[in-house]
């Protein structure tokens, strides 16, 4: 496996690896944050549980066929986590215009939605999609597929604090502190 083969599969299975951990890690009721959104009909707020599950799910489906090599696996998951992140970067820049800096509920509840945000989303989509056609290949070497798993747990942890830094901008009263 190749520089040119591991960074696009780094960055796929970030996408996956952020799933899993707003599925493991959410604390709060994502049923009330989207409610409050009042973007969806009544019918499918209600399904509204079933979103970290799901996501969860997708995510470590992605990660599993990867390291297990199940091409089949990975393409059908890769394909549902690039709809999801696709689904929620049009969400949210929906959000965004209609209500502003709202909490969006993506990795907690409180973090406001941002252009940040429906960027990293629509980025992840971009990333994922390619696993969908069978590329990066995945490679035969049980060791490289690991590393390529740890890469992206570590990218994924970068993006969560860039994330953080970036929802912190504008929220001191004096610019400098």
């Amino acid at each position: 496996m190749t520089v040119y083969d591991t960074l696009p599969a780094c960055f796929a299975l970030t996408g996956a690896v952020l799933l899993v951990v707003a599925a493991v890690s959410r604390r709060g009721d994502l049923t009330a944050v989207i409610e409050a959104h009042g973007l969806l009909p009544a019918f499918s707020v209600r399904l509204a549980p079933l979103i970290g599950p799901a996501e969860g799910l997708a995510g470590a489906a992605v990660l599993a066929g990867w390291v297990s090599g199940e091409a089949v696996l990975l393409r059908f998951a890769a394909f549902a986590v690039a709809l999801w992140y696709l689904a929620l970067a049009g969400y949210l820049a929906v959000l965004l215009r209609r209500k502003g800096r709202v909490p969006c509920g993506c990795l907690d509840e409180t973090s406001p939605a941002s252009p940040v945000k429906v960027g990293r989303a629509v980025l992840l989509a971009l990333a994922t999609a390619p696993l969908t056609a069978g590329w990066p290949p995945i490679p035969a070497e049980t060791g490289a597929r690991l590393a390529a798993c740890g890469l992206a747990a570590f990218m994924a942890g970068f993006l969560v604090v860039a994330g953080k830094v970036a929802d912190l901008r504008g929220t001191s009263a004096v610019h400098g502190q």
